[in-house]
Formats: C-alpha cells, structure tokens, sequence
C-alpha cells in the first residue's frame, strides 16, 4: 500500500481547502467514511460505493451526504 491510497473497509479522513480561481472564496471538502466498494474506472464516487459522511462547501452553496 502507497501512502494516501484508499483501502476498503477501513476508515478515512479527508480535509481539503481549494482556492477557487474563477471567482471568490474557496471549495472546502470534509468527511469521515469508509470505502466499501471502488467505481468503475472513470465513474464519479456515489453514495453506494463508502459508508460516511461527507460534506462540500463552495462559494454559492454547500451539499452534505451522509
């Protein structure tokens, strides 16, 4: 295992702040979840794929998945 890869069934932290360059204020990402199953290479994460919370901010609004 790399350093920062993802593994199934285990716990992970994400924090990140991103300036966003194309207009004011910046895009906060937060979560605590597990990754119980991997997308299909060049598919987005969805909500069937990791147990957890996410949260996303930006600049015109925000979406929390639990």
């Amino acid at each position: 295992m790399r350093k920062g890869e993802l593994q199934l069934n285990k716990w992970h932290f994400k924090l990140g702040i991103i300036p966003v360059y194309y207009a004011p204020g910046v895009f906060i990402h937060f979560g605590i979840f597990k990754p119980i199953d991997f997308p299909d290479e060049g598919n987005i994460w969805e909500k069937k794929h990791y147990k957890g919370f996410c949260f996303k901010k930006q600049w015109e609004g925000f979406e929390i998945n639990l």
